[in-house]
Parts: structure tokens; C-alpha cells; sequence
């Protein structure tokens, strides 16, 4: 599935960035979000109540934005750009909210060869909060509804490229849209519903960490926040809009 990259690009403080500009120059926002926030377990079963999971808060520190990309300027020659958007204090980003861009670079317009961004989240900027926090209710097959958090207390970090060549021209602002996919930890039995109904509780609540139901823990992180499993969906226009799009809900 292509996600949607139809949301404009907003302005957005820059600290300490590095901005190449020209005469024209276009700007690339950078967008991350976390798709498909709800998932039965019941789905292709007789069962005649399934359990659920519906995930209301994903949150990420964000300490750095990191960007390369190669402008084309003919058959034999091509000018590199590097480029850093790097936050004072770490921007803690919504990745349920249409606004969820980190910020936005600008780069001469032209075609690029390659464009490669790297998203940086370390610990330390975060200070004692999580660097990744995930939070839902998990409802099982007998209707009960347990609250449920995912802690992640380490370094992330996320890098894509374009597949093909990007056309930044003078009539558009463009979006590079990444994507953290929920039920990628979930689907085809990788986090189970057994799993769930089995996990220890702490005052009540199914907390998924490093030091709490730590088998769990592992099969998200390698599903979803692992390098590997990092979707980079595209750089599209502002504002266009896409075919696949599908409801989060």
C-alpha cells in the first residue's frame, strides 16, 4: 500500500540547520507516521468474538533529521548536498497526528539522482521519557479490556532512500513520507493473541519493555522500529493525493 502524502507543509522553526539555497530552491518536508492503529485477531476465523487491539497514542522523540542527496547538472556532472535539521532540545512528534512533520529542508529545484534521509532519536535528548511510546487498549476474546503500553528506552534510528530519481520543480512543495506500520508486529501471528492474555501486568496494565514481557517486546522492535523493517513510502507533492489511502481507523 502507498500511504497518502496529501498534507501541505506547514512552516516549521529549524534549529541549527544547514540550508542550501538558489535562486529557486523548493522545500522537502519530512514526515513520519505510524499507520493501521487497530487490529483484530479474530480476522479469517469461526470465532464468534475476536480480540482486539486499538492503539489512541504513539509518541517519538526525534533528535535529528539527517539528508544527502545528488543534483543532476547534466551527462557527466552532478553536485552533492548534505543537509542537517537538528532540534535544540529533541521534538517529541505525534505519529497519529496529520501534522506530523518533523520539519523541512531546502534544496535547489532540479532532479536529484539520489536523496537519502536519515531520522536520528537518542536516549539522551529524551531525558527520562521514552524515546518511543506506544499506548491502546487490549480487549480479549471475553470482552476484557486491559490498557497496554510499549516502552522503548534506547537509540532509533531510521535511514531510506528514493527508489528512482525526484523532481523537485518550481510548481509544488513535496513531502518525504515515512512510515512505522503497527501491524506488521502483529500480522501473521508474530505477536499472538496468547501472547497478550499471557503477559504480566503491572498495576493493571500490560507494559511491553526491555524489562517487562520481554519476549513481546523483541517481536515489536523487530518488526516495526527495527532499521530493516522501516518503511520509506515516497516523496510526493503537497497536497497530492493518493489512490490507496486507507482509513487508520
Amino acid at each position: 500500500m502507498l500511504a497518502a502524502a496529501g498534507l501541505s507543509l506547514s512552516s516549521c522553526q529549524k534549529n541549527d540547520s544547514e540550508i542550501m539555497t538558489e535562486s529557486v530552491s523548493k522545500s522537502l518536508g519530512v514526515q513520519l507516521q505510524a499507520v493501521n492503529n487497530t487490529y483484530s485477531f479474530g480476522i479469517g476465523t469461526k470465532a464468534l468474538k475476536t480480540a482486539t487491539l486499538k492503539w489512541d497514542t504513539c509518541q517519538m522523540y526525534v533528535s535529528r533529521v539527517h539528508l544527502t542527496a545528488t543534483k543532476e547538472q547534466g551527462d557527466t556532472l552532478a553536485t552533492e548536498f548534505s543537509l542537517n535539521l537538528k532540534f535544540k532540545n529533541s521534538k517529541l512528534a505525534d505519529l497519529f497526528s496529520a501534522n506530523s512533520l518533523l520539519g523541512d529542508v531546502t534544496l535547489p529545484a532540479g532532479l536529484y539522482d539520489k536523496i537519502s534521509i536519515q531520522i536520528q532519536s537518542d536516549k539522551k535528548d529524551a531525558g527520562t521519557a521514552p524515546v518511543f511510546y506506544l499506548a491502546g487498549i487490549y480487549t480479549n476474546a471475553l470482552g476484557t479490556a486491559t490498557p497496554i503500553a510499549i516502552v522503548v528506552n534506547k537509540d532509533l534510528k531510521f535511514k531510506a532512500s528514493a527508489k528512482d530519481s525526484v523532481q523537485l520543480n518550481t510548481a509544488a512543495d513535496y513531502t518525504a513520507l515515512f512510515q512505522l506500520d503497527l501491524s506488521n508486529a502483529i500480522s501473521n501471528g508474530r505477536i499472538t493473541e496468547a501472547d497478550l492474555d499471557k503477559a504480566s501486568l503491572t498495576n493493571g496494565k500490560i507494559i511491553i519493555s526491555e524489562n517487562s514481557n520481554k519476549e513481546v517486546y523483541e517481536k515489536f522492535f523487530k518488526r516495526v522500529l527495527n532499521l530493516d523493517a522501516f518503511q520509506h513510502k515516497a516523496f510526493k507533492k503537497a497536497n497530492e493525493k493518493d489512490n490507496d489511502e486507507k482509513d487508520k481507523d
